[in-house]
């Protein structure tokens, strides 16, 4: 089943919201707990050893009267449930307080999520020495308490659920924008090519709606549309006042000489025109390019960002995991008894080892370093497509074409990987005065032609991409083991408008802008057919910007 764009864009942002959601509902769910148990099992622990230290005389002098003093004392405190007290041998000399609650056997207990009836059991020897004499028995009303926490929980999951619904319907508002837009470019491209065709240019125009980058992106394509079809008047009025003067040549030659060449004149004008129109068509067809190349960038990022989700999923299980033991370590820390702590050690030691340390802290590593990839990864994505959309086409700087090679790789190689294997013999080549946009728009209309030939084969194929010095020149030669070029092909291989592909698939404009760009680069663009099966192509640079590169650009400023 195919995704949209939008759907892909709610899916992702949705997913990574609700990891990152859970994992932050989690977490305070544990540090709460830690928090109300560490508290609970503090306050019971000194309530009881008080007690103790208050009760031990009396009770090793058997005075009852001054354990009821002692104990109706403590039971003014509203926390304290009940209160016992029983010699070693479990005979009761005093118990008081809520009598459902020490009526219950006695349990003692270790946290708050094990008093599920809201009583917390603890309880302290009564000891001289090393010798037991007795124990005093401790319930804690903890119900206020578990309630405070559950109406936490409450909260933290309404508010964790109220972000997770406007994160979802703001990126499903978004998607929704961009493809708007995105869908009248498509369909203005295509009707643009249909209209060239047809000298009809009354569908071509799309609505221009909102104030930002995709408006002006639309208020461009209008114009560009406006300057075309005013310059296919201006042409066919030329042709038809051609038409007329060769209809009456006969009779009146050396009048209609004069008007010739002034009608030569201005076709010469509006070819002039139509060439600059061409270089604005540059822009419309980059972003054909950007379009056709959406959905295999947005695959290859989600791919990385997948497994980065899996990654922090199985890291926030081996937090998880040292939590646990880290807090087994600081209960042990805190045992003063010599004797208890050694057994509390031991019962560590067996925990330990029921969890692989090594190779846990071996995949810690691993994912972590697997992660750093995926987000480099798509990191270089995103860079190749900015450098792929610059708009600035007369900024020449240096670059090294194996660099331009393999950003163009990465964002069309889902378009590729399926039906081709592309091999790269990219020799050490110097930087070259290039711009970098248009250089990347030559070798990604390339790259998708040979897939697109390899794939009318319906057959696994091969791009070979090679790069070398020859001379003054870089050269790249990109072969595919396609369908080949029709011999009667080669003389309009490189015209605009020419185009193969069946109706909405193309609009011919991309390799006749590639070569346009080679040539304002100084260099050339040619095609052949391979021995075997086939077709190359040659793209080739000079290491320094010739005069006539110079000239090129002076006259596109």
């Amino acid at each position: 089943m195919r995704l949209s764009l939008q759907t892909k864009t709610i899916i992702g942002i949705a997913t990574t919201a609700l990891i990152l959601l859970l994992v932050l509902v989690i977490t305070i769910f544990n540090l709460l707990n830690d928090l109300v148990d560490n508290s609970v099992k503090k306050s019971a622990e000194t309530s009881v050893s008080l007690f103790v230290s208050t009760t031990k005389n009396a009770f090793l002098s058997y005075d009852l009267a001054s354990l009821e003093a002692d104990v109706s004392e403590i039971l003014t405190n509203p926390n304290i449930a009940y209160v016992r007290v029983k010699d070693k041998h479990d005979r009761i000399y005093i118990e008081r307080g809520d009598v459902e609650a020490y009526r219950r056997p006695f349990r003692e207990d270790n946290g708050v999520s094990t008093a599920t009836d809201g009583i917390y059991d603890t309880r302290a020897p009564i000891m001289v020495d090393t010798t037991l004499y007795g124990f005093v028995e401790i319930g804690l009303n903890i119900a206020s308490v578990a309630d405070s926490v559950s109406r936490v929980r409450n909260w933290t999951l309404a508010i964790a659920l109220v972000e997770l619904i406007l994160i979802g319907l703001s990126s499903y508002i978004l998607g929704a924008y961009l493809m708007s837009h995105l869908k009248q470019l498509h369909q203005g491209s295509l009707h643009l090519g249909r209209a060239i065709e047809k000298n009809d240019y009354k569908d071509v125009f799309i609505n221009v709606k909102g104030n930002d980058e995709l408006s002006d992106l639309a208020e461009a394509f209008n114009q560009l549309v406006q300057k075309l079809k005013e310059e296919n008047e201006q042409r066919q009025r030329a042709q038809d006042d051609l038409t007329e003067l060769n209809a009456l040549l006969e009779v009146k030659v050396q009048d209609r000489t004069v008007l010739l060449h002034r009608r030569n004149a201005q076709l010469e004008d509006a070819n002039k025109n139509l060439k600059e129109t061409q270089v604005q068509l540059l822009q419309a067809e980059k972003m054909a390019s950007v379009g056709q190349l959406a959905a295999g960038v947005a695959h290859e990022i989600n791919n990385p960002v997948g497994f980065v989700s899996s990654n922090i999923s199985t890291l926030s299980d081996y937090v998880s995991t040292y939590q646990v033991l880290f807090a087994q370590l600081e209960d042990i820390a805190n045992i003063e008894d010599d004797v208890k702590q050694r057994k509390a050690l031991v019962e560590f030691k067996a925990m330990l080892s029921r969890h692989d340390m090594a190779f846990i802290n071996q995949d810690i590593s691993e994912l972590l370093q697997d992660s750093e990839e995926g987000l480099k990864r798509v990191a270089d994505i995103v860079k190749g497509l900015k450098l792929f959309s610059r708009i600035d086409t007369d900024d020449m700087q240096p670059h090294n074409l194996n660099d331009c090679v393999r950003t163009t790789l990465a964002m069309v190689n889902n378009q590729l990987k399926y039906i081709c294997t592309v091999n790269t013999h990219l020799g050490s080549i110097p930087d070259v005065p290039m711009n970098v946009g248009k250089v990347s728009q030559i070798i990604t209309n390339l790259l998708i032609n040979a897939g697109q030939a390899i794939e009318s084969t319906e057959k696994q194929g091969t791009i070979t991409i090679i790069t070398t010095v020859e001379g003054d020149f870089v050269k790249l030669v990109i072969k595919d083991t396609g369908c080949g070029i029709e011999p009667c092909h080669f003389d309009k291989l490189f015209n605009p408008f020419f185009t193969t592909k069946p109706e909405g698939q193309g609009t011919g404009l991309g390799l006749s802008i590639s070569y346009g760009i080679a040539q304002e680069h100084g260099g050339n663009l040619s095609a052949s057919n391979n021995e075997d099966e086939g077709s190359s192509f040659v793209l080739t640079l000079p290491l320094a910007q010739n005069e006539q590169a110079a000239n090129s650009n002076s006259e596109t400023l």
